[in-house]
């Protein structure tokens, strides 16, 4: 069921929640999708796969807009959750200009590499859960780079390079709000501390890079892709910063050491544990996903 919240004024938050994965009993959590409204025209950060463009269009047209005026969609990264239905959109709404860095452009333009790395991360049958990831039509991309603005009426959103995750990924800066819409440069916004959202070809000097830069923001508000916890924001930056840093410093240690995967999970599952004493997760394969992206990235850098 989908619920809309605004979050401050002018910004309401889309949240189709849980989705039932179509063969096994899951359920798919998808990135939040945020709308903006200035002065009569209006965006949206970040568009979710495209089985939820439905949801999407519909929560729009629930907040008395038009779907058709929407201005831009824009894309923290072009990962399938946040921008699996970028195509599907753009294709339905003619006057959006989709924007995305400009190392990510090309890929939404023909995603034909982009749905070859989505099968092999999500499976070959992965339109099932996810719908289909079409090509966004050319003269609707507009590709930025770090510090470059885009105007919606009288709001400046400002770009903010932010890799790390991905290398094309960006966050975006609302000093009309002092909000930060933050993609998965932060991770999960919850209770707890979480780390970054690692993935495939993670770059833990970037991610801290990242997080350091939007701190140095001071954001009033986390606009996060992933939890609607309620945290102050510098805490929050902080924790992120601190575990992603600190599972660094495990994994190299363990890694240095010989010591087996399974090992370091120990290590990283007694860490949070120690850490968040009431956090339920209490599973090593948590932490499956997250030991190979870092050993990957110690080894490129000759350190392990």
């Amino acid at each position: 069921m989908t619920t809309i919240a605004q979050v401050t004024d002018g910004i309401y938050r889309i949240d189709v929640g849980p989705v039932k994965a179509a063969k096994t009993n899951d359920h798919l959590q998808y990135s939040l999708v945020y709308f903006i409204v200035s002065d009569g025209e209006t965006a949206i950060v970040d568009a979710g796969p495209a089985v939820v463009s439905p949801a999407v269009l519909e929560a729009i047209r629930g907040l008395g807009y038009d779907p058709a005026r929407l201005s831009n969609i824009i894309l923290t990264h072009i990962h399938l959750d946040h921008a699996g239905g970028a195509g599907t959109l753009a294709q339905q709404l003619p006057k959006a200009k989709a924007i995305v860095h400009q190392r990510g452009a090309s890929h939404i333009i023909n995603p034909d590499k982009l749905i070859e790395g989505t099968r092999q991360a999500y499976g070959q049958k992965f339109e099932a859960d996810y719908g289909p990831i079409l090509p966004v039509p050319e003269k609707q991309v507009r590709a930025v780079a770090d510090g470059d603005i885009v105007r919606l009426g009288r709001r400046e959103l400002k770009i903010i390079y932010t890799p790390g995750h991905a290398p094309h990924h960006v966050s975006v800066y609302d000093p009309q709000s002092q909000g930060i819409f933050s993609g998965d440069s932060l991770g999960f916004l919850n209770t707890g501390n979480n780390a970054v959202i690692i993935v495939p070809g993670f770059n833990l000097d970037y991610a801290l890079e990242s997080i350091d830069r939007i701190a140095a923001l001071n954001p009033k508000h986390v606009f996060a892709a992933h939890g609607t916890a309620d945290r102050e924001p510098g805490e929050f930056i902080q924790s992120v910063r601190n575990t992603t840093k600190d599972y660094g410093d495990i994994i190299l240690e363990a890694t240095k050491a010989g010591e087996t995967e399974e090992k370091m999970a120990e290590r990283l599952l007694k860490y949070h544990q120690e850490r968040n004493p009431d956090d339920p997760r209490t599973t090593l394969h948590r932490f499956d996903d997250i030991i190979p992206p870092y050993v990957a990235f110690f080894k490129r850098k000759g350190v392990a």
